[in-house]
């Protein structure tokens, strides 16, 4: 079977075997004491040997004291340096803490920061968009103003120039439409059987015309009856009547009343 490991420490062991000798060799000092046929005196100098193993067994107690405390005080040096390493070592996680607590503080600012000057360059941008829409409005409201005038100025002076247009025209009409007149009324006369009993007399007739002059019909208004019927036939003789190509002419002369007169 395998030996007890024994708990005690060397210097536990080697002081049990000193107290062992010693406590050996004064048994065989009884022993012989015992036993010695004639009694004997212990030699003097015995005394100091009993004296040395006290002695010795009390410097082993010290020095097992002295070697406890070395190293209880080892211990507490220890103890003290462990404690001391974990202050250092709370005051550098501390240190550390801060600084990183610092560093997200700091982050946070610059990034309030950020967000504040973008923002702000939004609110810059969204101002100078509004400005640039509302002066693009103005722009274009004064441009269609502007268009809505000058439109209105156009149609004016478009108006005021078919108004005169149309005054030079009607004149023109009217100045085509007489001259048409007078040569229809020359045509009339032309082809006129005149008589001297026509003399101081007159004939009004209504005369409708087509577009190439050919007359549709001929009504006799007022006058002198033989006058009448002579210019009736006159009226009826020609092939066509003098006639305007313009139809705005045409629209004078298609229906016009006469005055034949000799």
């Amino acid at each position: 079977m395998k030996k007890k490991q024994s708990s005690l420490s060397p210097e536990q062991q080697s002081l049990l075997k000193s107290l062992a000798l010693h406590l050996g060799i004064a048994i065989l000092l009884l022993i012989s004491i015992t036993f010695s046929p004639e009694p004997l005196m212990a030699p003097a100098e015995s005394a100091p040997a009993i004296q040395a193993v006290f002695i010795d067994a009390q410097a082993i107690a010290d020095q097992k004291r002295a070697k406890e405390q070395a190293q209880a005080q080892a211990r507490a040096e220890e103890e003290k340096k462990r404690q001391a390493a974990e202050r250092e070592r709370q005051r550098q996680l501390k240190i550390k803490q801060e600084a990183e607590q610092k560093r997200k503080q700091e982050a946070e600012r610059k990034r309030q920061q950020e967000l504040r000057e973008v923002a702000a360059q939004k609110a810059k941008e969204r101002e100078e968009q509004e400005k640039k829409a509302k002066a693009e409005a103005e722009r274009k409201r004064k441009e269609a103003q502007e268009k809505a005038e000058m439109e209105r100025i156009m149609q004016e002076q478009l108006k005021a120039e078919q108004a005169a247009q149309r005054q030079r025209r009607a004149k023109q009409v009217l100045s085509e439409t007489e001259r048409y007149q007078a040569l229809i009324q020359q045509t009339i006369k032309r082809y006129l059987i005149e008589d001297e009993s026509f003399e101081g007399k007159s004939c009004r007739l209504n005369i409708k015309l087509a577009t190439t002059g050919l007359v549709t019909q001929v009504t006799i208004l007022k006058g002198d009856p033989a006058l009448c019927r002579a210019a009736q036939s006159a009226v009826l003789r020609p092939d066509k009547m003098p006639m305007s190509d313009a139809p705005d002419v045409y629209e004078k002369l298609k229906d016009i009343n006469l005055t034949v007169e000799l």
